[in-house]
C-alpha cells in the first residue's frame, strides 16, 4: 500500500504540489485525472525518487520512502517503476532492444544464467510484441512498440506500484485497451497496484477503480 500525505512541492515560486494526499490500495488501478500542469507527473517523480518532496510523507507498507538523514530508500523504491511517457528516453539509442533488456535481466537476476534471452522474448510477447523487437534498435521501431517495450522492462521487476505516466498516449485505441487489459492481468496476478495518470477522462474512468482528480484535489470512486 501506498499512502501520500500533505505532500508539497515548489519549482522556485511555483507551487506544484499543495498538501497532496491519497491512498493506493495493494491490487490497485488508481487514476491520477487532471489538466496538463497541474502536478501530476511531478506526484509520479516523486514517487520513484527523481524528485524529493518539500515536504510531507511518502509510505510504502507503512514505512517512510524518504528520511531527512538518507533521503529517498532506494532498495524500496525500486519496487516502484514507471513508465514515462516519452519511451524513447528509456532506451539506449545505440543497443539493440534485446541486448538491453538482456543486460537488466543478467544484472538483477531475473533468470537463470542463459535463459535471458527466452525470458525477453516472453517479456516482449506479454505486451503484444514479437521477438523479432529484439534485434532491432529503438529508432526503427514505432512510438507505440517503445512504449510498450518500456512496459515489459518494468513488468520484469514484478513492480509493487507501476506507475504509468500518459504511457499509453501513443497507442490507437484498440491497442492502449489490450496492453492496459495485459498490464492489469499481470498486476492482479502479482498484487501489485498501477497509478495511472493522464489528461484523459474517459479513459482514467474505463480503467481505473479509484482517481485522484488534482482540479478537486480528492479522492473518488468509480465503476470501471
Amino acid at each position: 500500500m501506498i499512502e501520500v500525505k500533505e505532500l508539497c512541492k515548489a519549482f522556485g515560486t511555483k507551487q506544484v504540489l499543495n498538501g497532496v494526499t491519497l491512498t493506493i490500495p495493494d491490487g490497485a488501478f488508481f487514476g491520477v485525472y487532471g489538466k496538463s500542469g497541474i502536478g501530476k507527473s511531478t506526484l509520479a517523480k516523486v514517487l520513484c525518487g527523481v524528485v524529493t518532496p518539500d515536504s510531507g510523507t511518502v509510505l510504502l507498507d507503512g514505512r517512510p520512502l524518504f528520511s531527512e538523514k538518507k533521503g529517498y530508500d532506494r532498495l524500496r523504491g525500486v519496487r516502484i517503476q514507471m513508465v514515462y511517457q516519452q519511451p524513447y528516453a528509456a532506451l539506449d539509442p545505440r543497443q539493440k532492444i534485446g541486448d538491453g533488456l538482456i543486460e537488466l535481466i543478467r544484472y538483477h537476476r531475473f533468470s537463470p544464467k542463459g535463459k535471458e534471452k527466452e525470458l525477453a522474448a516472453e517479456a516482449l510477447e506479454g505486451v503484444g510484441l514479437g521477438a523479432e523487437i529484439l534485434s532491432h534498435l529503438p529508432h526503427q521501431v514505432s512510438g507505440g512498440e517503445a512504449q510498450r517495450v518500456s512496459i515489459a522492462r518494468c513488468l520484469l521487476f514484478q513492480p509493487e506500484l507501476l506507475i504509468l505516466d500518459e504511457a499509453t498516449s501513443m497507442l490507437d485505441v484498440s491497442t492502449q485497451a489490450n496492453v492496459l487489459g495485459i498490464i492489469r492481468g499481470r498486476m492482479r496476478q502479482s498484487g501489485g497496484s498501477v497509478l495511472m495518470i493522464s489528461h484523459d477522462a474517459a479513459l482514467t474512468e474505463a480503467f481505473c477503480s479509484e482517481i485522484y482528480d488534482f482540479d478537486q484535489h480528492q479522492t473518488r470512486r468509480t465503476n470501471p
